[in-house]
């Protein structure tokens, strides 16, 4: 029998919601400066502020001591790449959209065996393309309409269409 992320780390509660902060379905949207708003699965959306140590979650209002974080706060570290990915964590179990909205993401060191959100995701985050996706090997310099209008300002490296 399989055991999952969370069933290995039932330890405490702290655990527990970096867990839930990296496989629950949640949207990580920046609002400008260090302030994030993360929608749930269930549709609830709370404000972060990343920089003060905020959430307007229930869990952070009433349950939380002062300095601990809620699963909204560990996602948005997460998501932004603040922290690494514990090594414990089954690559499987991630929420794919982890990071997906957040346009630039820093680079940390994993300090504990861990990787960044970027080694996390390998070739598959890097290039995430449109499935129109029509990039030339023709024209190095320049993206196609469909990667241009997703975000990308170069061309898709595994370009092999196009042109």
């Amino acid at each position: 029998m399989q055991t999952t992320s969370a069933e290995r780390h039932e330890s405490n509660d702290l655990e527990q919601r970096d867990v839930r902060a990296l496989t629950e379905y949640m949207t990580t949207l920046p609002l400008g400066g260090d302030v994030y708003s993360v929608t749930t699965q269930s549709g609830s959306e709370y404000r972060v502020d990343a920089r003060e140590g905020r959430c307007t979650c229930p869990d952070k209002q009433y349950n939380l001591e002062d300095g601990e974080l809620c699963k909204h706060e560990r996602r948005v570290r997460f998501a932004t790449g603040q922290w690494a990915i514990p090594a414990w964590v089954d690559a499987d179990e991630v929420d794919a959209q982890l990071g997906e909205h957040i346009e630039e993401t820093p680079k940390v060191a994993a300090t504990d065996g861990g990787v960044t959100l970027e080694e996390f995701g390998g070739d598959d985050r890097d290039d995430d393309r449109p499935e129109d996706c029509d990039c030339s090997p023709l024209f190095e310099d320049l993206a196609c309409w469909p990667c241009y209008r997703d975000g990308f300002e170069t061309p898709n490296p595994n370009a092999t269409g196009g042109g």
